[in-house]
């Protein structure tokens, strides 16, 4: 068995017990399933790539430093602007299980999906119409929000707290 696939068959199982525990971590969320980047529109990886790149002037910040509850209104207020509420795709960070289907349960999701997934995050309504993207930098949280071509949705530009 040639060492790439090895690595493969290795990073699938690690995965799978990942995915496993997952629902069990996310506090306020129920985890509907699991979704692949086959199954995700491909302006969403072309919006990726964009939001990734130096040249791109985030949509929205806020300080790095700001409060836990100030951190969660800001997240909050970029997914309504975007139309994301109760029911979404999440990034999970994950190779072979890159999109969990989340639908709100309860309160602090918001807080929990940032400490189990961390600060780099991608969103992208149940719909697939519109996304939002955070990053963690070293000082800030920048985002970007995109809604899908054609689908008549402006660029969003983000909530009132942090917003350029």
């Amino acid at each position: 068995m040639p060492s790439e696939e090895l690595r493969q068959k290795i990073l699938l199982n690690k995965e799978k017990k990942e995915m496993a525990l997952l629902p069990g971590r996310l506090g306020g969320l129920e985890v509907m399933g699991y979704v692949s980047d086959d199954e995700v529109p491909s302006w969403v990886s072309d919006s990726l790539r964009e939001f990734r790149s130096v040249v791109v002037e985030p949509h929205v910040r806020i300080g790095g430093d700001s409060g836990g509850p100030r951190l969660d209104e800001w997240h909050l207020g970029l997914l309504r602007s975007a139309q994301i509420a109760e029911r979404f795709f999440c990034s999970t960070g994950m190779r072979n299980f890159p999109w969990v289907d989340c639908r709100v349960s309860g309160g602090n999701w918001i807080r929990s999906i940032r400490d189990v997934l961390g600060g780099d995050l991608y969103f992208l309504s149940h719909e697939k119409n519109s996304l939002v993207v955070i990053f963690e930098e070293e000082y800030e949280y920048i985002g970007f929000s995109r809604h899908a071509p054609g689908s008549g949705g402006a660029q969003v530009v983000g909530p009132g707290t942090g917003s350029r």
